[in-house]
């Protein structure tokens, strides 16, 4: 899986990521999390070798990730950016078809075998029924899942996610959830994403990367996210956790952070 070992990036004289060192563990879900500006996204593209670190290392199983040639990669890893432009004039079948394209020949059409992986990865995303509509009539939540089904079209056992809640309603969002939970435990798929919303990442998995300041601040179970000094430090929030008859895990309820030594 990807191994980081002390990366720095700076950009613009400044350094985005300081030092950071963590690992994603096979067979989970990540969430990745921190305040706006903490470096969530650029740790996600170092990840994906689309920013390279100034200092560190990164790798890929037991490469460097900068020795995996591009394609190889790509059978690796998939990576869902924050946004991507909807390709107008486009069927569902077609957008996830490209996901295809790390498996082909230059020019070469889709084989039986490449045509079965798009089917089915519409058909764990849902969108089969959908397979011949343009894409331009989608929703955003169906759109979403258009996405989620080429990167899984890639046939790549490690799935980066760059906020896929972002511009979603809440139903929208649960059910997205709901499907990269289901994908993870009947696909085995390794999954780390980035999301802002931390009782989705409490409820829906398995193990947390925070961070703060380009800095990784902590890592672990995702119980870290029930540490209510965590939460203050790093997000000045004051929380409490309320217990749901039927679930698991605990309800984040919380506010902003009042310190009690500063009268209003």
């Amino acid at each position: 899986m990807i191994t980081l070992n002390q990366v720095t990036v700076r950009r613009g004289g400044k350094r985005i990521l300081n030092a950071v060192s963590m690992a994603l563990t096979p067979g989970k879900i990540t969430a990745i999390v921190g305040p706006n500006g903490s470096g969530k996204s650029s740790l996600l593209k170092v990840m994906v070798g689309a920013m390279a670190p100034d200092r560190g290392a990164v790798s890929l199983g037991d490469r460097p990730l900068s020795r995996w040639p591009r394609r190889e990669l790509a059978r690796a890893l998939a990576y869902l950016p924050q946004s991507s432009e909807r390709p107008s004039g486009m069927t569902v079948e077609e957008v996830a078809a490209c996901g295809r394209f790390p498996h082909l020949p230059p020019w070469a059409n889709l084989s039986p075998q490449d045509q079965a992986a798009v089917t089915e990865a519409l058909r764990q995303t849902e969108m089969l029924a959908l397979a011949n509509r343009p894409v331009d009539h989608l929703s955003g939540g169906e759109m979403q899942r258009v996405w989620l089904a080429t990167v899984l079209a890639q046939g790549s056992g490690l799935l980066l996610l760059d906020e896929p809640n972002s511009f979603l309603d809440l139903s929208h969002q649960l059910e997205l959830m709901a499907l990269i939970k289901r994908l993870n435990q009947s696909l085995n798929k390794t999954i780390a994403l980035v999301i802002h919303d931390l009782n989705q990442a409490i409820q829906w998995c398995d193990e947390v990367i925070v961070m703060q300041e380009g800095g990784l601040h902590s890592a672990g179970s995702i119980s870290v996210l029930q540490d209510p000094e965590l939460l203050q430090q790093v997000f000045n929030l004051s929380c409490q956790f309320l217990r749901v008859p039927g679930q698991n895990r605990p309800l984040l309820q919380a506010s902003l952070y009042q310190d009690p030594g500063v009268r209003g």
